[in-house]
């Protein structure tokens, strides 16, 4: 049996050993910065996952050898901690070297002294934290080794076997109780966001014009918009702030948008939206959008009002809530959602669309972010369905795992980083991670346009499963973003354990950077939408109004 020592009094060498590795890498640079409670909590976790590595490597090593390498040495834990200290010394100035290249690649201020003391509160509470999960898993481990092995036939007579027997049926126990609780673990998270999908910011009323959805004209029910809904149909500039940006005449935009509660499939949902569509006049309007939704059934504020903004409120916005969980659970635990709900609602609308007068009908166009991005493009074949089915699209930081996206950059033209691809010269589709980058390709782009927006530094956008084995394009050189550090470099599993965490905290920077397309989603809109006839000055002060929204974080929505 493997004995876990309470850090505090004694530790194993061995352990302590990979453990201090760990530390050293987790302040290896990343595509983002991190909050000092951040980094210090990661390095804490690093430390204690690299204890239990080395703790289980030596001591498995030790049995094989049958005698030949000594058991693991055990040492105080004061004199690990000057083991680390001294190391730390020799270590913090190429730390700090990688975490401030990190830092000035979006804009932020290099590190302090206060900076790393929080750091260090972080690396106390994360090793802490993952000590104490290691002591109740091996606790766990030797409750029920205690109530299998006494049980495992043939332990008189072959020993060896009923004991490898029994390891080996514990260790699928724990993975079936781990099931379980992972299963549990899911079902709270559910009933905990439903529950938050029905609390109501005060602050948002009840809609009284008939051109937004929870209103009394409307055919969906205020109650059953939901949390994100309500701030939805209920936010977003009247038609008075439009014209006092933008200085010209402007109309009541129109927000449609149904949410989980309400009754019946998919399908139905959005032969709802549909009907509110026809209800509130959307076919007269100039520009109609179909917005796809994070996990929550959040929309980026910035995004959808800069669009109102570029087109005088001539616009009609629509929206189906798909479940109430953040994007992060949502697209672990029920991936199909985002697919089938987003695509119900694009199917429902596009169909509609196409019976309309097609020289007296809407620009039609779709839009998401993020999870919202995965879930429009799930709704085509590829990316000439999509253009063949709309009139434009605007998808910003699109998940890793979103299959026409991949198809995309893996067509670009030779020569174009991976990062910032170009295909076919710009003709339908172009990529950008700054305002005025999709206007840097000199030849035409169609009147149908496909934008992606995607920030270099975007783990959302470049981590996955393959990282851990495989140094990415985004990494090799001529393909990497000027966003991400030159000290950056791959580490295997490393990298991948990195970008876990820059996913996490993939909207702790400044706008324009990470995860954060509010700005950049309005120029995508302006390029692919166009404007109400705008001049440069009104798009300039559209521009300054939508940099000054503190917007939600769309990865916990």
């Amino acid at each position: 049996m493997i004995r876990v020592v309470r850090i505090g009094s004694r530790l194993d060498v061995a352990g302590a050993t990979v453990g201090l590795v760990a530390m050293a890498v987790s302040l290896t640079p990343s595509l983002l910065p991190r909050p000092a409670w951040g980094q210090g909590l990661v390095s804490g976790l690093a430390f204690a996952v690299g204890y239990g590595v080395g703790v289980l490597l030596w001591r498995g090593l030790a049995r094989l050898s049958r005698g030949r390498l000594p058991d693991a040495a055990e040492a105080r834990a004061w004199i690990v901690a000057l083991i680390g200290l001294a190391g730390a010394a020799v270590i913090m100035p190429f730390a700090l070297g990688w975490q401030n290249s990190v830092r000035e690649a979006v804009g932020m201020p290099d590190t302090n002294g206060f900076d790393w003391l929080v750091a260090a509160l972080g690396f106390a509470a994360g090793s802490w934290l993952a000590f104490a999960i290691g002591r109740g898993v091996a606790a766990g481990y030797r409750r029920l080794w205690a109530l299998i092995s006494p049980r495992m036939p043939g332990r008189r007579s072959r020993p060896r076997l009923a004991t490898v027997a029994s390891g080996a049926t514990t260790v699928v126990a724990m993975l079936v109780v781990a099931s379980l609780g992972l299963s549990a673990l899911s079902l709270l998270l559910t009933l905990a966001s439903q529950h938050a999908n029905r609390q109501y910011d005060p602050e948002y009323a009840q809609p009284t014009s008939p051109l937004r959805s929870g209103s009394p004209d409307s055919l969906v029910a205020w109650e059953d918009l939901g949390q994100a809904g309500v701030k939805i149909v209920a936010g977003g500039p009247n038609a008075a702030e439009i014209e006092l940006v933008t200085g010209v005449p402007a109309e009541e935009p129109i927000r449609v948008y149904v949410g989980v509660d309400v009754p019946g499939s998919f399908d139905e949902r959005a032969q709802l939206a549909v009907d509110e569509l026809e209800r509130t006049g959307a076919a007269e309007r100039s520009v109609l959008m179909i917005a796809g939704t994070t996990g929550s059934g959040w929309l980026d504020p910035a995004a959808i009002d800069g669009f109102e903004y570029l087109h005088a409120g001539d616009t009609a916005l629509v929206a189906l809530q798909y479940g109430a969980t953040g994007s992060p659970v949502s697209a672990l635990l029920t991936p199909d959602l985002s697919q089938d709900g987003t695509s119900a609602l694009v199917h429902a609308v596009t169909d509609w669309w196409a019976t309309l007068p097609e020289d007296d009908r809407p620009q039609l166009v779709v839009y998401g972010l993020s999870l919202g991005s995965f879930g429009i493009q799930a709704a085509f074949d590829d990316a000439a369905d999509l253009l063949a089915s709309t009139e434009g699209a605007v998808l910003a930081g699109t998940p890793s795992f979103t299959p026409i996206w991949s198809q995309e950059q893996d067509a670009r033209d030779e020569g174009s980083p991976y990062t910032l691809p170009v295909l076919d010269d710009g003709e339908h589709v172009r990529w950008a991670d700054a305002w005025g980058g999709l206007e840097t390709l000199g030849g035409a782009w169609d009147s149908t346009r496909l934008a992606y927006l995607q920030h270099g530094n975007d783990p959302i956008v470049w981590i996955g499963p393959r990282v851990i084995w495989a140094e990415p394009e985004w990494l090799k050189p001529g393909q990497r973003s000027e966003s991400v550090s030159d000290d950056m470099v791959w580490i295997p599993v490393v990298t991948a354990f990195q970008g876990v965490i820059d996913l996490i905290l993939s909207t702790a920077v400044p706008e324009d950077a990470g995860h954060k397309y509010g700005n950049l989603a309005v120029d995508g809109l302006h390029q692919v939408t166009g404007d109400a006839g705008l001049d440069a000055d009104a798009i300039d002060r559209i521009r300054f109004v939508i940099e000054q929204y503190d917007t939600f974080s769309p990865v916990a929505n």
